[in-house]
C-alpha cells in the first residue's frame, strides 16, 4: 500500500480523481443492496429518469432492465468505457431505453426535465460545500415540478478516522482473479475522507499481471449541513431512511437516504 504518512504531502490534496482508470472492475465490489429500492421508487414514479454520477450504470442498466427510461451522466471515461460496452451486448429492447451523457455531476444542463432522479452514494465526491450546492441546483433544475429526487448519503460524522479492509477476491470468466485492499483516513476538521485503493490483478494460476492503485476522495457531510444543502438548494424533505429495507432514520442509522420534492 502507499505510504500514507508522507511528512512533504497533505493526505487530502488532489483527491478529485476518484475511482479513474478501474471502471473494469469497479462493480466488481460494488453493493447492490440498494437495486431493489431504486427499482421500487421507479415503478411508483415513473419515467424518465436521471441517474447522477452513474459510473458504470451499474443502477441505469438495472432500471433498464425494468422497462424504464434512464439518462446516465458520468464524467469518468473509464466508467463510461464500461457503460458503452455493457450497452452494446446488452438486448435491444433495453439498450434503446438508456442515454449515456458525459458531464460531471456539479453542473449539467440536459435541456430536459425528469419525473425521478437519483445520485446513489456519489454525491460525497463533490467535495466542497460549492460543488454540492451546485449539484444540488443542477438537480433542481432538471426535475419536474411533481417529480421526486432520491439523495444516498453516508453520515459524514459516522466514518471511520482510520480503517483498512481487503475484500474477498472475485473469479472473473477469462480466468483473471481480482483482489482488492484498501485504507481510509479521515479528517473531520477538513470535512474529508481519502481512501487508498489497490486492485490486484492475477491470471489462474496466481500469477500477478497487474497492480492498480487509485486515491478517492469523499467529503464528511454532517447532518446538520446536509440539511442546510437541502433546503438551500430548494428542497422539501418527502421522506428520510436509515437503510434500503425501508426503516427511518435514526442517530444510529449508517445511512441516510433523503427522498426529496421541490419545495413550496
Amino acid at each position: 500500500m502507499p505510504d500514507l504518512s508522507p511528512k512533504d504531502q497533505d493526505l487530502y490534496e488532489n483527491l478529485s480523481a476518484g475511482y479513474e482508470g478501474v471502471g473494469e472492475f469497479y462493480d466488481l465490489f460494488a453493493d447492490n443492496s440498494d437495486l431493489p429500492f431504486y427499482i421500487e421508487y421507479a415503478q411508483k414514479i415513473g419515467s424518465p429518469i436521471l441517474d447522477v454520477a452513474a459510473g458504470t450504470g451499474r443502477v441505469t442498466f438495472a432500471l433498464a432492465q425494468k422497462g424504464h427510461e434512464v439518462v446516465a451522466l458520468e464524467q469518468s471515461p473509464s466508467m463510461l468505457s464500461v457503460a458503452k460496452s455493457r450497452l452494446q451486448t446488452s438486448p435491444q429492447e433495453v439498450a434503446s431505453r438508456i442515454t449515456l451523457v458525459e458531464g460531471y455531476m456539479t453542473e449539467f444542463s440536459l435541456n430536459r426535465k425528469f419525473n425521478l432522479i437519483i445520485i446513489p452514494t456519489s454525491f460525497v465526491h463533490a467535495l466542497t460545500t460549492e460543488e454540492q450546492l451546485s449539484t444540488l441546483q443542477s438537480v433542481h433544475d432538471h426535475l419536474r415540478d411533481d417529480g421526486f429526487f432520491i439523495l444516498d448519503l453516508f453520515p459524514g460524522g459516522m466514518q471511520y478516522e482510520h480503517a483498512t479492509f481487503e475484500d474477498t477476491p472475485v473469479h472473473l470468466e477469462d480466468g483473471r482473479i481480482v483482489s482488492r485492499r484498501g485504507e481510509i483516513h479521515s479528517d473531520l476538521s477538513k470535512k474529508l475522507m481519502r481512501m487508498d485503493l489497490q486492485y490486484i490483478v492475477r491470471n489462474s494460476d496466481g500469477k500477478l499481471i497487474d497492480k492498480i492503485k487509485v486515491v478517492s476522495g469523499a467529503a464528511l457531510i454532517l447532518n446538520h449541513e446536509a440539511d442546510l444543502l437541502i433546503q438551500t438548494a430548494g428542497f422539501k424533505i418527502e421522506e428520510e431512511l436509515g437503510d434500503f429495507e425501508g426503516n427511518s432514520y435514526t442517530p444510529e442509522s449508517g445511512r441516510r437516504i433523503f427522498v426529496l420534492r421541490k419545495g413550496d
